[in-house]
């Protein structure tokens, strides 16, 4: 194979067609195999790709091999890797979550947050504690898991860390304003009409507008992740309307 050249992605645990779709879209790009990953990542670096995208089923067994950023260690994964003077990774869904709802119409300061969900997902809600609640709740899938999610809050938050079947819940949701599903199953009978509901999860939709509850749309969203991976990965820089379709094709 040729030498790839500084500005080629390696796109990682990714079915052929993602590679494919990244060329039509105008970008180099090649599917690398996912396993062994260290040779994987020390090849790419040798050959000159620019950097790489990891497929979902990739991201937390990356992490152990490359130096990770602030996001990236707190969540215990990376989504793309520089290798631009090493081995650096980046956890780029945080960030772009945060700009999602900073730029849509949800009014954040001074409203008190639930984030539902489990392990590295709950990660991806944490950064949303910097727009301005006046209180977060913290659910994981037990109460000493989202304790220790709960720690990443900004000091003085008013912050609450339960488990799902914690019988405080419904209480604490009754007082929220915003619910924030990460990952995993919303609790039974936990969203009511004045709610405003973030499903990361794209499952509980139906359930949501069927109480009469407001659903935070954030359509952009998986667009905005791409165009962080991809300027980390190779430098370049997409609007994000742009990538809408390409980030559609990568999802498949």
């Amino acid at each position: 194979m040729a030498t790839p050249g500084e500005s080629a992605l390696a796109l990682i645990g990714y079915p052929p067609g993602a590679a494919r779709a990244l060329r039509e879209f105008g970008l180099v790009a090649l599917g690398v195999p996912a396993t062994p990953l260290p040779e994987v990542f020390s090849a790419c670096q040798t050959l000159g790709f620019a950097g790489a995208l990891l497929h979902p089923g990739v991201q937390e067994s990356a992490a152990a091999h490359v130096q990770l950023d602030p996001d990236a260690r707190r969540a215990g994964l990376t989504d793309a890797v520089s290798f631009a003077g090493g081995m650096h990774g980046t956890y780029a869904a945080p960030e772009a979550l945060l700009g999602a709802v900073q730029e849509s119409s949800y009014a954040a300061r001074g409203a008190h947050a639930v984030l539902i969900g489990s392990a590295a997902d709950l990660r991806l809600g944490l950064g949303l504690s910097r727009l301005g609640f006046k209180a977060v709740t913290v659910v994981a899938d037990s109460r000493r898991d989202a304790e220790a999610m709960s720690r990443d809050l900004p000091a003085g938050l008013a912050a609450f860390a339960l488990a799902r079947s914690d019988a405080a819940l419904p209480g604490l949701a009754e007082r929220a304003d915003l619910l924030v599903l990460t990952g995993g199953p919303l609790p039974a009978g936990l969203v009511q009409p004045y709610h405003t509901v973030l499903d990361l999860t794209g499952k509980v939709g139906r359930e949501v507008e069927r109480v009469g509850a407001a659903l935070l749309a954030l359509p952009d969203f998986p667009a905005r992740v791409l165009a962080r991976q991809i300027e980390h990965a190779s430098g370049q820089r997409f609007r994000t309307d742009l990538l809408t379709d390409l980030a559609g094709a990568l999802a498949q």
